[in-house]
């Protein structure tokens, strides 16, 4: 089974830019994925826990030979090499990847919920998915990526600083 995986990559720890380019090229060497397009990085405000510096944040849609619990595997090795450390919810870390969506699935377990539950809610997830999934329809909400950007009442300030080197 091949489905388009989106994820989205944060990092407010240790070399930001370093840590989301590590996680991205890492996981595009994997022989099961392949990376099709990446958003531009962009340097946001944390969201939950509010006493930490910025993050950066971007997304990415791979074609995906995994399964949603591989991938959720291989995106949690892909944290532990970047020197993540499991720490208290939404504070700091070196690398967090989310599986975003994983093609039209929806999955919810204890231990993965696709598509993720908060993406609609967090302009640090959904203006990087605007710049590569515009028109991709969340297959829960049945709106799409643009549609729930422009109404999101995430206030939270999203400033793009660069684009991915593949």
């Amino acid at each position: 089974m091949v489905e388009l995986a989106v994820l989205g990559f944060g990092s407010n720890k240790g070399n930001r830019l370093r840590n989301i380019n590590f996680a991205l090229k890492t996981l595009a060497l994997n022989k099961e994925m392949n990376l099709l397009r990446v958003s531009n990085i962009y340097e946001t405000e944390p969201w939950g826990f509010k006493k930490q510096n910025s993050f950066f944040n971007c997304a990415a849609v791979f074609l995906c030979r995994l399964t949603p619990a591989e991938l959720l595997a291989a995106a949690k090795l892909t944290e532990r090499k970047a020197g993540r450390i499991k720490s208290q919810k939404w504070h700091a870390r070196e690398l967090d990847i989310d599986i975003l969506f994983y093609g039209k699935h929806v999955k919810r377990s204890h231990w993965l919920k696709i598509p993720h539950p908060y993406v609609e809610c967090r302009n640090f997830v959904l203006k990087p998915l605007v710049d590569i999934i515009p028109g991709y329809i969340h297959p829960v909400l049945e709106r799409s990526i643009l549609n729930l950007y422009k109404s999101s009442k995430d206030n939270c300030k999203v400033k793009e600083i660069s684009s991915f080197d593949k």
